[in-house]
C-alpha cells in the first residue's frame, strides 16, 4: 500500500467500491476528515474543489465542527462544501445541493409533530370511550408520547411487520396482559396509517425515511459526479445505511465510520451485542458487505492511541471475553501497556455532584490558564451540566452550551405555568403570590399595597374562596389599609377574567383554553410575556395549541391545564449559538459526537446516569419486539457506549463521578467500573485528579471556624421593655429573646404563604364563637357559630366536616355548664381587655370571661389545648390567670367603646374550661393560697422580674428554661440555636 505526502494508508476516494474509511478512535474525527478533505480537494490547485462537495454529517454541531476544523487549515476566506444533516438532508431544498428536480414531491408533507401528538391522543381517548375505559386527555396525551416513540423506533428499521401482533401473545406464550397491550397497538398497525393517508400526510420521521431512500434511489439511478461524503454516522438508522450503500459505490463517494475497531479478534466480533460499543458499526459493515479488515484508516494511530483503545476495548468487552483479560493484556504488553493506556487518563470522586460541579469547574480554569487551551464537558445529566455553568460563572467564564433551558424554568414559562394553576382555583395563595412577583407582570407596583395583600390576605391560613371574597376580606376580618389590596385584586381577577369564564363552562377545547391563556398573559404583562426567546417559545406552544387543540376534542374544563402542562414538559429554550467562549463547551452525548477539546472532562458517570437505563416499551415486551423486527431497547446503551469510548479515546481525558446524588448513594457507572478494575487487575492504576477536589473544598474555606454562641443581648436602658401582655410574661419567663426579637426589635413572626390552619387558628375560632354565643342555649346555634369561625380563620371544609361532629360533645358540656352557672346570679364580662401601669411598664391582658357576684368573682379561660397544670399556675410558670386577678382587683378592665367597665373585685376562682377535646370539663385551679393572694405574688413577682429586665446588664437569653417550651419556636432561627443549643437539652 503506497503512503502518501501527507501518511495517509488510502487517499479518501481511492481505491475500489464499496469505498469506506475509518478515523481511528485517539485522532479528532472532524480534523482528520477536514485534513482528508483538504487533501483530496486542494483549494490550491481548484479554488472550486471544496466548494463542490457535500458532507452529510449526523447533525448541525457537527458541520459547525468541522468548518472549524477548515478555518484552522485553511486561515482566511475559502469555499467550503455543503454540509447538510443526516437525520433531515433535504431540509432546505437546496437545488444547487440535490439538483433542479424535488425529491420530496412524491413523498407525503410530514405532519406537525403536536399534531401527531393531538391526533393520536384523539384516537386513544376515542377507543377508551368506546371501550368504556378511563377517558382523561392528560393520560391520553402521555400514551399518545409514547406510541410516538413506537413509531420513531419503527422508522429506525427496514421493516415492521405489524400484521403479527394479534397471534404474538399466544405464539410467543406471554401474559394474557401482552394481549390487551396488542390490541391498543391497533391505533398505529392500522388506524393510524388509514388516518394519516387520508389527509394526505406522513409521519415525521418516517418522512426523513423515505427522503433518505429517495435520495439513494436517485443517485443510485443517476450518480452524482461531484464528491459525496458520509461522515460520523454508525449508521443505526436502517435508511441511513440504505443510503450509505449507495454513496460507498459512487464515482467520487465515501463514507467515513468512526472508532471501527478493525483489529478486534474474530471471537469478541461475534459476541459483539446491543449493549457494545461496536454494535451499530458491526450492524452497518454488514449491511454494506464489508469485512472490517478493508477498511482503511485516513490517519495511522501512534502506539499511545492505539494502547488507549485496546485499553478501552477490552473494559468494554463482551462479559464472556472478559475470563481471560489478563492473558490478552499480556499478549498485549502487559503492564507497561496498560500504564501506556491510562496515561493521560484521570479520575475524579467527588462527595457529591456540587463538589463535583466545583472541582470540574477549577480543572476547566487551570486549562484555559493555556492562552490556546480549550476543554470540553460531556455529560448526560443537564442539571450537572447547568450546575457546572453556574459554577464557571464565579470567574466570568460562559461555556458554549448545548442544553437548553426547561421552558417551565423561563420567566415566560412560569407565567404560563403559573396560569394553569390559577385557571383552576384563581385564589390559590402561593400561586397568586407567585404572579404577583413575576417579573413580566406589572399590576402591584404599588409596594405598600402589595404588603398589605400579602401579609394580611396571602400569608397564613387561607380565609376566602374566590378573587371576589379576597377583595372584601377587610369586611369579614379587621384589617388596616385594605383599599390598595383590594385595587390589585380587582385588576387581577379582570385579567384573568377570560380563563374564569372559560372555565366556567363544563366542557373546553384545548385551542379555547390556549387563547384564554394568551389573553390573560397579555393583559397581565402589557404584551411583555413575548419578550425574549423564552417569549417567543411560550408564543409557539400556545399558537400550535390554538392551532391544533381543537384535533384533541373536547374536554372537562379541570383537565385543560393539566394538558397544558404536559404540553410544556419536555420543551426547552435552545441556548444562542454564537453565546459563550468558544474555547469552553458543554456537551450532551449527541452534541458531542466527532468532537474534541484539549481537555475532554466525562461528567456524571454514575449508573442509571451514563448510561441511562433502557426505556421501558409499556406495549411490547422485548420477545415482542424482536418478533416484529423492532430495535432492541438495549440498542441506545450500545451508541452510549460507543459515544464513551471514542470520548474516552481522546489524549487527555478526566473522568468525573458523585459518590452522592440528590442525598442518596450512587454506582459508578459499569463501564468506569469495568476500567477500573482491569487497570488494577495489571498491577496499574488510573492517575487521580482529586487534588482538584481539595482545591474546590478549601475555596469557600474560612480563614477559621468561629462557632455561634447563645446570644445575650442586653439592649441599652432605654431600648428595653415598656409594654407586656400577661400572655407574654410566661414567655419572658421561659424564652426572654423571643421577647427581645418581638418587642424590642419589632420583629414579627410571618406565616408562609397559604400555610394550613392549625391549633393557634383553631384556638382564635372558638374563643369568638364562644364570645358571640354569649351564654345561649341552642346548641346549633352554637354549632353554626363554631363553623363559620372556623370558616373565617382558614379551616378547610373537610376539616370542618370533622370538628363538627368532634365539638359536638363540647358544645352540650357548654351549654350545660352555662346552666349551671346562672344559678349564681352573676354578672359576666366576656372578652375586656385591660391595662395597668407595673414600675413603669404597661400590663395588658383580655380576659376570655369574667363573673362577679355576691361574694364572688371568678376569671375563666377557654383552652383548645391542654391547659397549664396547678403546680406550673403556683410557681409562676404560668402566671396569666393569677395575672388577670391582681388587674380585676384593681378595677382595669373596661372597654370604652362597648360602654363597658367591670368593677373590681377579689377573684375567688380561677378556672381554665377545655373546649373540643374527648372529654370537655372545666377545671377549677387549686392553690395553696386564696387566688386574690395569689395574684398578689404573682404581681410582686412580676415586678421583680420586669425590674430584672430593666437593668442593662440583664441579657434576654433563648430558652434559659427549655424543658418547659415547645422544642421549636418561631425565633430560635434568630438566635441560631440549632448551632450552639445542647442537642439533649433541646430534646
Amino acid at each position: 500500500m503506497s503512503m502518501l505526502s501527507l501518511g495517509l494508508p488510502e487517499p479518501l476516494f481511492g481505491g475500489p467500491a464499496p469505498r469506506l474509511r475509518c478515523a481511528p478512535a485517539s485522532a479528532p474525527f472532524l480534523d482528520v476528515l477536514a485534513d482528508a478533505l483538504v487533501a483530496e480537494l486542494s483549494p490550491e490547485r481548484d479554488p472550486f474543489a471544496l466548494a463542490d462537495a457535500l458532507v452529510l454529517l449526523p447533525n448541525r454541531r457537527a458541520a459547525r465542527g468541522l468548518i472549524d476544523a477548515f478555518a484552522k487549515r485553511l486561515g482566511g476566506a475559502a469555499l467550503l462544501p455543503a454540509m447538510r444533516p443526516l437525520n433531515d438532508p433535504y431540509a432546505d431544498d437546496d437545488p444547487d445541493v440535490w439538483g433542479a428536480d424535488p425529491i420530496a414531491d412524491d413523498i407525503l408533507p410530514p405532519i406537525n409533530k403536536l399534531q401527531r401528538r393531538m391526533q393520536l391522543a384523539a384516537l386513544i381517548r376515542a377507543r377508551d370511550k368506546s371501550e368504556n375505559g378511563v377517558e382523561d386527555p392528560a393520560r391520553a396525551l402521555a400514551l399518545a408520547d409514547e406510541l410516538g416513540k413506537l413509531l420513531d423506533s419503527a422508522s429506525t428499521v427496514d421493516h415492521v411487520d405489524w400484521k403479527k401482533l394479534p397471534k404474538l401473545v399466544e405464539e410467543i406464550e406471554l401474559a394474557r396482559h401482552w394481549q390487551s397491550s396488542a390490541a391498543f397497538l391497533d391505533i398505529i398497525a392500522t388506524f393510524w396509517p388509514e388516518h394519516l393517508k387520508e389527509r394526505g400526510q406522513s409521519d415525521p420521521v418516517e418522512h426523513g425515511a423515505a427522503l433518505r431512500r429517495a435520495l439513494a434511489a436517485r443517485w443510485k439511478a443517476k450518480p452524482p459526479t461531484r464528491p459525496v461524503i458520509i461522515a460520523g454516522s454508525t449508521g443505526s438508522i436502517a435508511t441511513t445505511r440504505e443510503l450509505m450503500r449507495v454513496v460507498s459505490r459512487l464515482p467520487r463517494g465515501v463514507v467515513v465510520l468512526p472508532g471501527i475497531d478493525v483489529d478486534l479478534d474474530d471471537s469478541s466480533w461475534r459476541m459483539v451485542g446491543d449493549q457494545h460499543p461496536q454494535h451499530a458499526l458491526k450492524a452497518t459493515l454488514s449491511a454494506l458487505g464489508v469485512e472490517r479488515d478493508a477498511v482503511p484508516l485516513l490517519r495511522l494511530e501512534d502506539e499511545r492511541g492505539r494502547a488507549r483503545r485496546v485499553l478501552m476495548r477490552e473494559a468494554l468487552a463482551p462479559a464472556e471475553k472478559t475470563a481471560d483479560w489478563l492473558a490478552r493484556l499480556d499478549a498485549a504488553g502487559g503492564t507497561d501497556f496498560v500504564r501506556e493506556g491510562a496515561s493521560g487518563l484521570r479520575l475524579l470522586e467527588a462527595a457529591t455532584e456540587d463538589e463535583e460541579a466545583m472541582a470540574i469547574a477549577l480543572l476547566v480554569r487551570e486549562a484555559l490558564e493555556k492562552p490556546d487551551g480549550s476543554a470540553a464537558i460531556v455529560t448526560p445529566d443537564a442539571a450537572l451540566a447547568r450546575r457546572i455553568e453556574s459554577k464557571l460563572a464565579r470567574w466570568g467564564i460562559e461555556p458554549n452550551v448545548s442544553h437548553g433551558l426547561p421552558l417551565r424554568e423561563t420567566d415566560a414559562g412560569r407565567l404560563v405555568a403559573l396560569l394553569c394553576e390559577l385557571a383552576r382555583d384563581p385564589g390559590e395563595p402561593v400561586a397568586l403570590a407567585a404572579l404577583l412577583k413575576h417579573p413580566r407582570v406589572g399590576l402591584a407596583r404599588d409596594a405598600a399595597a402589595l404588603t398589605v395583600l400579602e401579609h394580611k390576605g396571602l400569608r397564613g391560613p387561607r380565609r376566602y374562596d374566590s378573587l371576589g371574597e379576597l377583595a372584601t376580606l377587610d369586611q369579614r376580618v379587621e384589617i388596616k389599609a385594605w383599599d390598595g389590596a383590594r385595587g390589585i385584586v380587582e385588576m387581577v381577577a379582570a385579567a384573568l377574567k377570560p380563563l374564569t369564564e372559560l372555565m366556567s363552562h363544563r366542557q373546553v377545547s384545548l385551542a379555547e383554553f390556549a387563547d384564554a391563556l394568551t389573553q390573560s398573559a397579555e393583559k397581565l404583562t402589557a404584551f411583555d410575556v413575548w419578550q425574549g426567546r423564552d417569549g417567543e417559545a411560550v408564543a409557539t406552544l400556545l399558537r400550535e395549541a390554538n392551532e391544533h387543540g381543537g384535533e384533541l376534542g373536547e374536554m372537562e374544563a379541570h383537565a385543560a391545564p393539566r394538558v397544558m402542562l404536559r404540553l410544556m414538559d419536555g420543551r426547552e429554550v435552545p441556548p444562542l449559538q454564537t453565546s459563550g467562549d468558544a474555547r469552553v463547551a458543554i456537551w450532551g452525548l449527541l452534541e458531542a459526537r466527532l468532537q474534541r477539546r484539549d481537555l475532554m472532562i466525562l461528567a456524571g458517570l454514575n449508573e442509571g446516569v451514563w448510561p441511562a437505563p433502557p426505556g421501558e416499551d409499556p406495549f411490547l415486551s422485548r420477545a415482542m419486539r424482536a418478533k416484529l423486527g423492532l430495535l432492541s431497547v438495549d440498542a441506545r446503551i450500545g451508541l452510549a457506549a460507543h459515544d464513551f469510548a471514542q470520548l474516552a479515546n481522546a489524549p487527555n481525558v478526566v473522568l468525573s463521578r458523585a459518590l452522592r446524588r440528590d442525598g442518596s448513594p450512587t454506582l459508578a457507572s459499569r463501564w468506569l467500573w469495568r476500567l477500573k478494575t482491569l487497570v488494577q487487575g495489571a498491577q496499574a492504576e488510573l492517575q487521580s485528579a482529586n487534588e482538584f477536589i481539595e482545591y474546590a473544598r478549601a475555596l469557600d474555606k474560612p480563614a477559621a471556624i468561629n462557632p455561634a454562641k447563645p446570644p445575650k443581648p442586653r439592649p441599652p436602658a432605654g431600648k428595653r421593655l415598656t409594654q407586656v401582655s400577661v400572655t407574654t410574661v410566661e414567655t419572658l419567663i421561659r424564652d426572654p429573646y423571643a421577647v427581645y426579637a418581638r418587642r424590642i426589635l419589632k420583629l414579627d413572626h410571618l406565616l408562609p404563604i397559604g400555610a394550613p390552619a392549625g391549633p393557634a387558628e383553631r384556638g382564635t375560632a372558638v374563643h369568638a364563637a364562644i364570645e358571640k354565643f354569649e351564654d345561649g342555649d341552642d346548641p346549633a346555634k352554637l354549632t353554626w357559630l363554631l363553623d363559620e369561625a372556623l370558616r373565617l380563620h382558614g379551616i378547610s371544609p373537610e376539616r370542618r366536616a370533622a370538628e363538627r361532629e368532634r365539638l359536638g360533645v363540647s358544645v352540650a358540656a357548654l351549654i350545660a355548664w352555662f346552666d349551671e352557672r346562672r344559678a349564681r346570679n352573676a354578672t359576666v364580662f366576656r372578652e375586656v381587655f385591660g391595662k395597668m401601669d407595673v414600675d413603669g411598664v404597661e400590663l395588658r391582658g383580655i380576659a376570655d370571661r369574667i363573673e362577679i357576684g355576691a361574694g364572688h368573682a371568678a376569671i375563666l379561660d377557654f383552652k383548645t389545648g391542654a391547659p397549664p397544670t396547678d403546680k406550673q399556675v403556683s410557681t409562676g410558670l404560668s402566671p396569666q390567670l393569677l395575672l388577670e386577678a391582681a388587674m380585676l382587683a384593681r378595677g382595669v378592665f373596661k372597654d370604652e367603646a362597648r360602654g363597658i367597665v367591670v368593677p373590681r373585685a377579689d377573684v375567688t376562682e380561677l378556672i381554665y374550661w377545655r373546649f373540643g377535646n374527648s372529654d370537655p370539663t372545666p377545671r377549677a385551679v387549686s392553690l395553696e393560697d386564696s387566688p386574690h393572694e395569689a395574684g398578689e405574688k404573682a404581681l410582686s413577682s412580676l415586678r421583680g422580674l420586669l425590674a430584672r429586665y430593666a437593668d442593662e446588664a440583664q441579657a434576654f437569653l433563648s430558652k434559659p428554661r427549655v424543658q418547659f417550651i415547645k422544642p421549636y419556636a418561631e425565633y430560635d432561627h434568630l438566635a441560631r440555636r440549632k448551632e450552639w443549643a445542647d442537642e439533649k437539652g433541646d430534646e
